[in-house]
């Protein structure tokens, strides 16, 4: 009979780097979020980028769908509305794909425009508080041990 390896738990020191770690990674991301969110060129790129992102998927998506269609080519009645609903999905994705194209294309040419280049006036200490309020999951409440003040009697 095989032997089950052993889950060693992690130390205090493993799970307290890990956690470092990690608030590095949310603090990293606060930062660079409020920073390109409080720039009006930087918030056109990031959303220019966010576009193209999504495009990127679209294409893989259509490409999916495009073989689904050929393998469907000549269904047989019953599955003929399947491939109708295919095809309509295929067709919503062409024209969400032209209009992201066309968006991140209007977004990347205003961050060439220096007139309408401006920086948001508060500290950015108030934004990444947003970011964080926002973004980031509070910390879970800890579950009530006392019956009586939970309501639960």
């Amino acid at each position: 009979m095989a032997k089950r390896k052993k889950h060693h738990a992690k130390t205090f020191q493993q799970r307290q780097s890990e956690r470092r770690l990690a608030e590095d990674k949310d603090r990293a991301l606060v930062e660079d979020t409020a920073r390109k969110f409080a720039c009006s060129h930087a918030v056109a790129r990031d959303f220019a980028e966010q576009c193209e992102l999504r495009i990127d998927d679209l294409d893989f998506d259509l490409i999916c769908s495009d073989l689904a269609l050929e393998f469907w080519a000549a269904p047989p009645p019953p599955a003929q509305h399947i491939v109708d609903l295919i095809r309509e999905l295929a067709d919503e994705r062409r024209r969400h794909r032209a209009a992201l194209g066309s968006l991140a294309q209007r977004l990347y040419d205003t961050t060439r425009d220096a007139t309408v280049h401006h920086h948001l006036g508060l500290p950015i200490e108030h934004y990444e508080q947003r970011v964080r309020d926002t973004i980031l999951p509070g910390p879970d409440p800890r579950p009530v041990q006392n019956p009586a003040v939970s309501g639960d009697r």
